[in-house]
């Protein structure tokens, strides 16, 4: 890397690779970390307002910085073999970076250096590396980082003598639903990171994917003055200011995926075919797990899968009103909502049969369940089973 002022302000140079991808193109490079540090700003994904009506408003999309995360990898920084060979990715906007083509012959250069390599003896044509000078003004909070924030947030207390160069990742003009979709696939499939800000991440694009579906329900459960969940949902997986939580958001965002596509591998199929704009499948082709309320997923009724939920929940609530009302009951616990949602699939095929998903229908299924035993249930998949064989049961 390069640092050259010009009219007074400081510039930096760096040689970046193209790559192309399903995604689009980006450029890998390394710099300095305290470049890096300088151009680059992180967004964290959190709750910052609710409207009059209750809405919620959130920005970002990166967890949270935490300073154990932080402490732990500056610790690691001091030692002699150190090294974070994955890349940090930011992105670019266009305004602030300009793109250089930088043409390398290959075949040229081993010729002019007399480089006796039989393999390269043997070129009749150049190889030519697409390659691109990119500059860009050090200025702070030009770039936004997508993936590394901890990582780079460990350098801040080593000063700049410190010589420490990091493999870049450089997208350019992606747009936020673009940043938090890229975010969400590396690490919600290489990273521990929250389930329910990958979920809430995935919600950001504007198409109908299953994903985006489920997380607009879940805040739809969440906020609604109907809803028997109303302020019972960890948004992003954690309580925060404006209500307690006591469910997680990827819980009842994956039972309600369960319900409109069966199983996780045909929310993928659904997902990348929505993108494509391409025609879903009527019947889940990738799980032979039923999914009863895809039908309505299918028809764009995202409203009157709402009430439907609603009315099955209000059931709920109106058959064990103690235990509805405990933050403690298992009801309330990952377990317990598991086997709700297991329920709610179960009752809804046979209200698809009759043509009834009303409220007074799943009433008149659950209310003669009020006898049941939710006591001792065991914190597992076994308890899971433990409520649901009883529900079902005759």
């Amino acid at each position: 890397m390069r640092i050259e002022i010009i009219n007074g302000e400081k510039f930096g140079f760096v040689v970046g690779s193209l790559v192309s991808q399903p995604i689009g193109d980006f450029f890998v490079c390394s710099m300095g970390w305290s470049v890096l540090q300088e151009i680059a700003i992180s967004n964290p994904r959190m709750l910052i307002a609710k409207d009059e009506n209750g809405v919620e408003e959130y920005r970002g999309i990166q967890r949270q910085v935490t300073d154990q995360r932080k402490k732990d990898i500056m610790d690691y920084i001091k030692s002699p073999y150190a090294t974070f060979p994955s890349s940090i990715i930011i992105n670019f906007p266009s305004e602030f970076l300009d793109l250089i083509p930088l043409s390398i012959d290959v075949m040229g250069l081993t010729k002019l250096e007399n480089y006796h390599n039989e393999p390269l003896a043997q070129l009749v044509q150049p190889i030519n590396v697409e390659a691109y000078i990119l500059s860009f003004p050090i200025r702070n909070g030009i770039a936004q980082i997508i993936d590394g924030q901890h990582r780079l947030a460990a350098f801040e207390n080593f000063g700049s003598v410190m010589v420490f160069d990091l493999p870049v990742t450089i997208f350019m003009n992606q747009t936020l639903e673009r940043q938090a979709e890229v975010f969400a696939v590396i690490n919600g499939k290489q990273t521990r990171v929250s389930p329910s800000l990958v979920y809430d991440l995935f919600g950001i694009t504007e198409k109908p994917t299953p994903y985006k579906v489920a997380n607009d329900l879940v805040k739809m459960l969440n906020e609604s003055v109907v809803s028997p969940l109303k302020e019972n949902i960890k948004i992003l997986g954690k309580a925060n200011d404006f209500y307690k939580g006591v469910i997680t958001q990827s819980t009842v965002a994956q039972n309600i995926i369960a319900l409109i596509c069966g199983a996780i591998n045909q929310a993928e199929k659904d997902k990348q075919d929505v993108l494509k704009e391409q025609k879903l499948d009527s019947i889940p082709t990738l799980t032979k797990k039923k999914a009863p309320l895809r039908i309505f997923f299918l028809n764009k009724e995202y409203e009157l899968l709402f009430k439907i939920i609603v009315s099955f929940f209000t059931a709920v609530a109106k058959t064990f009103p103690e235990e509805w009302n405990d933050e403690n009951s298992v009801l309330k616990k990952t377990v317990g909502m598991n086997a709700l949602f297991k329920y709610l699939a179960y009752l809804s095929q046979i209200g698809i049969e009759q043509g009834d998903l009303t409220q007074s229908f799943f009433e008149d299924q659950i209310s003669v369940k009020s006898h049941i035993n939710l006591k001792d249930i065991q914190l597992s998949s076994k308890g899971i089973n433990q409520i649901y064989n009883q529900l079902v049961a005759e």
